[in-house]
């Protein structure tokens, strides 16, 4: 990907389809910034607590992502998000026993406000050799 490259948005419309399409489009991204397997799982997982949380917080009636791939690296922008939606998103990511799973596999986790609306921001990179 360039740097000037857009990243791709993905509107998905509240539901029962926001798990499975969310998934197979982060499962894409994260292959083509060809991160391992295992980060690749990470990022699946992501996508599934960002799913099965983010209707609560919308600012409409779409799960909205934007997702950009680099050599090693992706990267996803949820929202527009509620104010105070992006953190609650987060704090709902807690696992009892476990803690907070975005928090442990992000490289990169961030709250950006935008007038009254947030977007979450959470990258996933790999930096080791292979």
């Amino acid at each position: 990907m360039t740097p000037d490259e857009a990243p791709t948005r993905v509107s998905i419309a509240a539901g029962p389809l926001v798990g499975p399409v969310l998934r197979r489009v982060v499962g894409m991204f994260a292959a083509r910034a060809d991160l391992p397997l295992d980060r690749l799982d990470d990022a699946v997982l992501v996508a599934d607590l960002v799913a099965a949380r983010a209707s609560a917080h919308v600012a409409a009636d779409t799960i909205d992502v934007a997702l950009a791939s680099s050599p090693r690296s992706l990267d996803l922008r949820v929202g527009p998000l509620r104010a105070g939606g992006g953190r609650a998103l987060v704090v709902e990511a807690a696992v009892p026993g476990v803690g907070n799973v975005i928090e442990q596999l992000s490289d990169a986790l961030d709250v950006k406000t935008e007038g009254e609306q947030e977007f979450l921001l959470v990258r996933l990179a790999y930096a080791g050799s292979d």
